[in-house]
């Protein structure tokens, strides 16, 4: 069974992001395995280019919860138009296939993408910021994403339906396209067919 892991990059431990996380991995569960890894609950170390094996304790857990999954479905708040600075010093710990051929968690995997923001402006960060950097590791993303801005919750519950049924979607959509990666996978490993 698939293995989807929800990544919240949000620095709050009461988070916007992590319910939106929380309501995909919601619609991911009726045919996948999920777990959630809240960045701001762990004490992560400063990335510094040392490999995946030399980091210790909540470090060393949080990216072997990467190395473990299947596919992701990861939330950012956007700040400045970006990422965190929170989700994007840990994905600069993760490692990618052309240095770690053995360890390469995002490569040829399925993401969902999600991100929240005070207003709708930033909705753009997703493609412009959240995609190519998750091209980077030669990840897929799934084609639609969610952005959610404060008018779509009521304090840090999903207020609208149209958002609920959208990270539902998303959720399924990540698991479909993981399935669809490992079988193409499966037949490329067939070689040839005639």
């Amino acid at each position: 069974m698939t293995h989807v892991l929800g990544i919240v990059g949000s620095v709050s431990e009461e988070s916007k992001t992590k319910a939106a996380v929380e309501r995909a991995l919601d619609g991911a569960a009726a045919d996948a395995e999920t777990s959630l890894l809240h960045l701001a609950e762990y004490d992560l170390e400063t990335a510094d280019g040392r490999g995946l094996e030399n980091y210790t304790g909540d470090t060393a857990d949080a990216l072997q919860q990467v190395v473990d999954a299947d596919a992701y479905v990861v939330g950012t708040p956007v700040y400045r138009g970006s990422c965190s600075g929170l989700l994007k010093n840990f994905l600069d710990m993760v490692p990618r296939g052309i240095w770690a051929a053995d360890v390469a968690p995002f490569e040829d995997s399925a993401v969902g993408l999600v991100a929240t923001g005070a207003t709708d402006h930033h909705y753009l960060a997703i493609d412009q910021e959240l995609r190519p950097l998750f091209g980077f590791f030669g990840a897929h993303t799934v084609g639609g994403a969610v952005y959610a801005s404060d008018d779509d919750f009521d304090d840090y519950e999903l207020a609208t339906d149209d958002l609920k049924e959208r990270l539902d979607t998303l959720g399924a959509a990540t698991v479909d396209l993981s399935e669809a990666i490992a079988e193409s996978d499966a037949l490329s490993a067939l070689g040839p067919q005639f």
